[in-house]
């Protein structure tokens, strides 16, 4: 576990309009009011995106499964904001829904906006954080603290022990759900 410590610095709301790109205008606006540290939490609708909603296999390093949805879903969700190589780094999971149908995962490089999003964006200051490479998982994930200060569990090493977890002969990821569920799922997401 790593921890940082701050503070609540400006909070924003901001109302992203039909037709723009939520991602895209999110990422404008926090260069542009110079936020490197914050959350965002967000309500609205999305007429069209595409996310992550996990691994084609549950590996590491994994593969991205990438999900299209059209046609107006209603949305919901979270982001983390940290500094990253080329700025600050933002970081979206959420939930969409159209007539009983639910995603849940990674937004990734295009939603556009139906109707309306509302987001508010809290800034955090003095606030020790940081996206980095993991050379094990391949991913960017956020180092928190200044390694050697008044944060011992920051001193480990962020990519783990190098150990994999043995599953026993015979048994595959996903097993451990009842009655093939998990076959299921797989079968009924993949694109």
């Amino acid at each position: 576990m790593q921890y940082a410590e701050g503070q609540v610095g400006r909070v924003f709301v901001v109302r992203i309009d039909d037709g723009e790109d939520f991602l895209a205008s999110m990422r404008r606006f926090i260069s542009d009011k110079g936020i490197q540290s914050g959350s965002v939490l967000f309500l609205g609708a999305l007429m069209n995106g595409r996310m992550v909603t996990g691994p084609e296999e549950p590996v590491i390093p994994p593969l991205p499964h990438f999900v299209m949805f059209e046609g107006g879903w209603e949305v919901f969700g979270v982001g983390t904001i940290y500094p990253g190589e080329g700025g600050p780094h933002i970081h979206y999971h959420a939930s969409v829904g159209r007539a009983g149908h639910a995603l849940t995962g990674c937004l990734r490089e295009k939603a556009t906006t139906y109707l309306i999003i509302e987001a508010v964006i809290i800034e955090f200051t003095g606030l020790q954080a940081r996206r980095e490479l993991d050379k094990r998982t391949q991913m960017h994930l956020p180092v928190l603290g200044t390694p050697g200060t008044n944060n011992p569990e920051n001193d480990r090493d962020t990519s783990g022990s190098g150990q994999k977890e043995e599953k026993p002969p015979g048994e595959k990821p996903g097993d451990e759900l009842p009655g093939g569920l998990a076959e299921i799922i797989r079968d009924l997401t993949r694109t």
